[in-house]
Parts: C-alpha cells; sequence; structure tokens
C-alpha cells in the first residue's frame, strides 16, 4: 500500500471513472467525441513522462481510495482486514454493464481476483498469483446499489492458499459466490 498518495489521486480517477460512465451511456455527435478527445489527449500530455517502475507506481496501491485508486477497478474499498478475513463495500457503476442494468459478469471475477489478493495479503501469505478462480453467479448484481464482499483462506496446503467468497446485496442475498487458489511464488518466479 501507498500512505503518501497525493490527494488530487483520488479525484484525478473520479473523474476516469465519470467519464468511463458516460463513454458507454450517452451518444453525443461526432463534434463533441472530437472535442473531448481533444480533452482527453492533453491530460495524457499533462502526465506523459511521468512514469515510474510498477513499485512505485501510486494509482492501484492506495488503501483509502475506491477501487485502490486504480482506473480499471470498480469503487470498492476496504472494510476490514486480517488473518481471518477481508471485507470489501462498494457498488458497480454504468460503465460495469453488461446488460439491462446488470453487472457484466466479466466485471464480477475482476472484482473477486483484487479480494483474493487482498485476502492473501491480509494473512501475510505472499508473493501470490491466482492459479484460479471460479465463479457461481446466484443472482443478477445489480449496478448502483450497495453491496459487500467477503472472502476468506478455507486451506492451506504447502505453497497453496484456497480462497471463499461471496458477494452480497445489502439485504444479505447472495449474488454471486467464488472460490479459488493462489499460489505462493517461488523466489525466482516473477
Amino acid at each position: 500500500p501507498v500512505e503518501d498518495a497525493p490527494p488530487e489521486l483520488g479525484r484525478f480517477v473520479a473523474a476516469l471513472h465519470r467519464l468511463q460512465d458516460l463513454t458507454v451511456s450517452t451518444r453525443p455527435d461526432g463534434a463533441q467525441w472530437a472535442a473531448a478527445a481533444e480533452h482527453i489527449e492533453s491530460a495524457c500530455a499533462l502526465v506523459d513522462g511521468y512514469q515510474v517502475s510498477e513499485i512505485d507506481a501510486v494509482a492501484g496501491r492506495v488503501l483509502s481510495l475506491p477501487g485502490l485508486g486504480h482506473p480499471l477497478l470498480p469503487p470498492w474499498t476496504l472494510t476490514s482486514a486480517g488473518p481471518d478475513g477481508v471485507t470489501m463495500a462498494g457498488h458497480f457503476t454504468q460503465s460495469h454493464v453488461g446488460g439491462n442494468q446488470a453487472v457484466h459478469g466479466g466485471m464480477i471475477p475482476l472484482l473477486y481476483d483484487w479480494l483474493f489478493g487482498m485476502v492473501v495479503t491480509s494473512a501475510d501469505i505472499r508473493p501470490t498469483r491466482t492459479a484460479y478462480l471460479h465463479v457461481d453467479y446466484r443472482k443478477i448484481t445489480p449496478i448502483e446499489e450497495p453491496l459487500m464482499a467477503r472472502g476468506h483462506v478455507s486451506e492451506i496446503d504447502g505453497r497453496k492458499a484456497f480462497i471463499t467468497a461471496t458477494m452480497t446485496a445489502a439485504d444479505g442475498t447472495v449474488l454471486t459466490e467464488a472460490n479459488g487458489l493462489m499460489v505462493r511464488l517461488l523466489p525466482h518466479q516473477p
């Protein structure tokens, strides 16, 4: 985690999330698309040239920001973490729609993969990589509604950490269940 992230990063990522939502939910004419593209290209030019190594990058590593400050992760936050498991709260937005105001099925494994990584980190099992991730879709996952996800290590077998998790609606209804395998890397593995 990065503790010294600039406060402006949260605003920047929130604007990117809003842009993603607008991209998939509006239909401006060609002139507006072109003008918007110019603004985005200008924003890219402002931060281009400041690239750093993966371990020095800030976005994607800020626990206090939704989605860790990563523009592709859904706006969820860590609400509790420890060796016994991790709980995250958040919601999906318009940019996560697969159809009929329901979350795209592919977005849910993304959330679980992130959750699994937080579970093994909180249990001090690292570094790891995802070996497999299985999701059972129980009910439609809605956008713009508060949700909760919980995961924990269910078994450890040598370098293997088996993870079990659920995602629930605010009323406790189970929307999805997941299980997976995280494998602790050997010293020579990237």
